[in-house]
């Protein structure tokens, strides 16, 4: 199969990475993880930019590691540092090989509730 057949078609990664992503159709794709840390992400990749985070890295499977990986590595910080910190990397891959001229934004979130009065 090929790289862009394999972007097309992937619409899961799999479950052995504990992570559960949602990607029906056209929308973007939603990737619900813990870091190492036992901090909960949900981090949501435009399907145009996902699908050259496949293309580049050869498979869903391998731009979903990268993506966790790139949040494991700045886990600590606060979660707009890491969607900046995931946003840059994945511009700066994604132009250095001319594939992503202009980009939609990579969005992280707590999976956490926050409660009030609490």
């Amino acid at each position: 199969m090929s790289h862009i057949q394999d972007a097309q078609q992937c619409h899961r990664l799999p479950p052995d990475i504990g992570q559960r992503v949602y990607s029906p159709g056209p929308f973007p794709v939603t990737m619900d993880f813990t870091t190492a840390s036992g901090k909960p992400l949900r981090v949501r990749v435009p399907r145009s930019v996902f699908d050259q985070l496949c293309l580049h890295h050869g498979n869903a499977y391998k731009a979903g590691c990268w993506i966790t990986v790139r949040c494991c590595e700045v886990e600590t910080l606060s979660i707009e540092t890491i969607a900046r910190y995931v946003n840059m990397m994945a511009k700066n891959m994604l132009n250095r090989d001319g594939t992503m001229p202009q980009m939609l934004p990579i969005e992280v979130s707590s999976t956490i509730l926050s409660t009030v009065g609490n």
